[in-house]
């Protein structure tokens, strides 16, 4: 017996010692040419379905790594959101009629290749078609009369609306990535290895830009930092919204249940009431502000309720406890409602379990009372001044009285919380089918297709892409083209691309360059890229460290530098900001090794910007007098001070 009962204690261990499924993993594809496919997948949790059919590709990166192992030179570039489909003609049909306001069918099949959804080595490309597009709309399509305003103004909103969604969807399976990795110590930590942080800061960050209208223009050294008040403004609204809806379920006498990834955030929330609550309703109060919902202890229907309960056990002050703890009880719980918590200013009420249609005719309303003014009546925020100064007015008020009032946060928290649920574990199943049905149900686009067939449209886009990865005339002969349109962003002005391109265009003499007719990569290419990319690597290094504090030692590893520095200034290609970034790393560091080292690499670059720095260094008071001397030594091509220097320990 004694043998037995440790067996089955060591076999606990053990069980409990292994990692728990992830949510979210990665998985890397090699693409011939130098490239690679890296794939996140979401593993949703459905009762009796298949193995193969639980793990679904969600989001596909390509990264351009020349065919080398340095990390310094590799590149993502496209970006494909593979629950993102075509949309049928039917489809495309009801989306122009702006009475239609639920799905018009779902595609059943998408075998073809997917399009990207964006280059991230080119973001500024999605930036000029959408201000041409609006700029048509108000110029050319209103003015043509109600009809064709209406119909215009529908289908585009649908598609941007669409394009939303599936983007919103993509940066919450993102976002669980990166928190479920960081925040449950028993995962294997293999999304670092596939996917780097720098990259995953650059993915987020430029899928989280493309929903402005300039966020293509937004610099790359800038990424990190939108991504920082990016995660911080989520963490903050989603900490605001969960200790509000505790307080005011509390006031309520409701119960508070909030909804989180292992190791993440709550981004949900469940509100209960306890079945021997509704016995004693007369001693409750019920204030719905911020809530939403009717007041559960003036509702006959929960006193007869027939839907959904589930037990739970409570002790002698309400708190959650196990079946097993002394003095715990058991009590029934009604569901209320369900709420995302990454809604600004207030939670957003996405499920109503007394009133399905709740949520569905409040983006109605906001929906149609759009539709009316913009589409039937003409009346635009930029072409009526009066419209537009009352509608800030009054978007302002409601916003800061918690009304749902942004229709791209509602289209967030709605994406957000399909995603979430899909791979939710924690839930009961009948009440997570329950919660899926209702949010499902808040669809108004008649592009979008159902949450079932999302799961099997991305598996046949995903097969169809690594298809077309591993053609010889597929992906790798795309990225071939673009890598020499890269090269020339490097070594060409932008006038002469511009007419190289019309060249390629009207005439095909014109053309300056030669064609790609095979997708073998060309090994001057590849090498020429590879020293720009380099460079450029080091370059947003040093402009990161640069912006992070006024000591570059303090901030940051002083060999890693040092080895910035000479690598730059090995680097003679025109175009790179080398002697501008080694002057400023030499002005406000004080370590005096690293001060050598950035003169020795102004002096190596020998061109004339750098001797302009030493110049500029030579005659600044703040830089001191010996090493004022050492610059003009070197501007006057004498090294044996600096090496004398050097020698000596890098003394003054």
């Amino acid at each position: 017996m004694l043998r037995t009962v440790l067996i089955m204690l060591l076999g606990g261990v053990w069980v409990a010692a292994q990692p728990a499924t992830p949510a979210y993993f990665l998985e890397r594809e090699p693409v011939n040419g130098g490239a690679e496919l890296i794939t996140l997948f979401g593993h949703r949790s459905a009762p009796g379905a298949e193995p193969q059919d639980l793990d679904v590709p969600l989001v596909s990166v390509l990264r351009d790594t020349l065919g080398d192992g340095d990390s310094n030179n590799d590149r993502l570039r496209y970006v494909w959101i593979l629950t993102s489909t075509r949309p049928t003609p039917v489809q495309r049909v009801a989306s122009a009629m702006s009475i239609v306001w639920f799905r018009a069918g779902s595609r059943q099949h998408d075998n073809r290749v997917p399009a990207p959804v964006m280059d991230l080595a080119s973001p500024v490309k999605t930036v000029w078609p959408n201000l041409l597009g609006n700029s048509l709309q108000a110029t050319e399509f209103d003015p043509l009369g109600m009809a064709v305003r209406t119909s215009t103004r529908s289908y585009r909103g649908n598609i941007s609306d669409y394009h939303k969604l599936q983007l919103f969807q993509a940066l919450g399976v993102l976002d669980g990535l990166e928190r479920e990795q960081a925040g449950d110590p028993l995962l294997p930590d293999v999304s670092s290895a596939v996917l780097s942080d720098a990259d995953f800061r650059q993915l987020y960050s430029r899928l989280s830009l493309s929903d402005r209208a300039l966020g293509g223009l937004v610099r790359e050294q800038n990424l990190s930092k939108f991504y920082d008040r990016e995660m911080a403004r989520i963490q903050e609204t989603r900490g605001h919204n969960w200790e509000l809806l505790r307080q005011r379920a509390e006031l309520c006498g409701l119960y508070f249940e909030p909804l989180a990834l292992p190791g993440d955030t709550p981004l949900g929330a469940l509100l209960w009431v306890a079945e021997e609550d509704l016995k004693h309703r007369a001693e409750h109060s019920f204030d719905g502000q911020f809530l939403g919902i009717a007041d559960p202890w003036n509702d006959d229907r929960l006193q007869h309720w027939t839907g959904y309960t589930e037990t739970r056990y409570l002790d002698a002050e309400n708190r959650a406890v196990s079946s097993d703890t002394p003095g715990a009880r058991a009590v029934e719980m009604i569901p209320l409602a369900y709420y995302s918590l990454d809604h600004p200013r207030a939670p957003l009420l996405l499920a109503d379990f007394r009133d399905q249609l709740k949520p569905k005719r409040r983006e109605m309303f906001l929906h149609g009372t759009t539709v009316v003014v913009t589409g039937v009546l003409g009346i635009t925020r930029f072409g009526n001044w009066p419209f537009f100064a009352g509608e800030t007015a009054w978007t302002f008020v409601r916003g800061r009285h918690g009304g749902a009032v942004n229709r791209s946060a509602r289209l967030r928290a709605y994406s957000e919380a399909r995603a979430f649920l899909a791979v939710d574990t924690s839930l009961d199943p009948k009440l997570k089918a329950q919660l899926l049905t209702r949010v499902d149900h808040l669809a108004l686009n008649p592009l979008e297709n159902g949450a079932a067939n999302e799961a099997k449209l991305a598996r046949e886009q995903y097969n169809a892409l690594v298809q077309y990865a591993r053609s010889p005339g597929g992906l790798i002969a795309k990225l071939e083209s673009d890598r020499r349109k890269e090269l020339a962003s490097y070594t060409e002005s932008r006038s002469r691309r511009m007419f190289a391109a019309f060249g390629r265009l009207f005439n095909p003499l014109f053309n300056p360059g030669p064609r790609v007719d095979s997708a073998t990569p060309d090994p001057v290419v590849l090498a020429k890229l590879d020293v720009y990319r380099r460079a450029l690597y080091h370059q947003r290094f040093l402009d990161q460290l640069l912006a992070s504090g006024p000591r570059p030692e303090v901030v940051g590893d002083v060999d890693q530098i040092r080895r910035s520095v000479e690598a730059l200034s090995e680097m003679q290609e025109p175009g790179l900001r080398a002697p501008q970034l080694v002057a400023r790393v030499f002005a406000q560091s004080s370590d005096t090794e690293l001060r050598i080292t950035c003169l020795r690499a102004l002096q190596r670059l020998n061109v004339e910007e750098a001797r302009n720095e030493l110049r500029r260094l030579s005659q600044d008071p703040g830089t001191g007098e010996s090493w004022r001397e050492l610059c003009l030594s070197y501007l006057k091509g004498d090294t044996g001070p600096i090496q004398a220097a050097a020698a000596g320990g890098g003394g003054q």
